[in-house]
């Protein structure tokens, strides 16, 4: 029987299955005196919670504060550890393509400078270096692609 079914069997009221648990207890409790006194046995669910929590508090008390346990970094150490965290690249609007193009002129640095609306609206072909806006190429790895040329 699993242990939720004895629960519910037990707060039901079920006398042999209390009975079967005390004689446990009291088989264990010959095999290893120092497992729990009479007082522990009979305390119910609420104080058994307590006092493990109490032990709990009593165990941390002995470790000391916190804030005493944490390492304190130098100043040194901080700005080290801030140099060795890998930096991300921000994904931020700096104008439109064209300013871009202009900007960078190479179209694998334009790309890098794009931001993740004009990521997704345009292509880069990578062996010519073209850059497509739905299909139309707008720049051919030299210049800007005019609609009236």
């Amino acid at each position: 029987m699993n242990d939720s079914v004895k629960r519910i069997m037990r707060e039901a009221g079920r006398e042999e299955i209390r009975e079967g648990d005390r004689e446990r207890w009291l088989k264990r409790l010959d095999e290893d005196p120092e497992m729990g006194d009479e007082s522990e046995r009979s305390k119910s669910e609420p104080e058994k919670r307590h006092d493990k929590y109490r032990r709990q508090q009593e165990f941390a008390g002995r470790l000391g504060p916190a804030a005493e346990r944490l390492p304190i970094l130098t100043e040194e150490e901080s700005l080290r550890r801030e140099k060795e965290r890998p930096k991300r690249r921000k994904i931020e609007f700096e104008g439109p393509i064209e300013k871009l193009i202009e900007k960078y002129k190479d179209p694998k640095e334009v790309f890098k400078h794009l931001s993740i609306g004009q990521l997704m609206k345009y292509e880069l072909d990578e062996m010519t270096g073209c850059i497509y806006e739905k299909g139309t190429m707008i720049f051919d790895g030299s210049r800007l692609v005019s609609d009236e040329s």
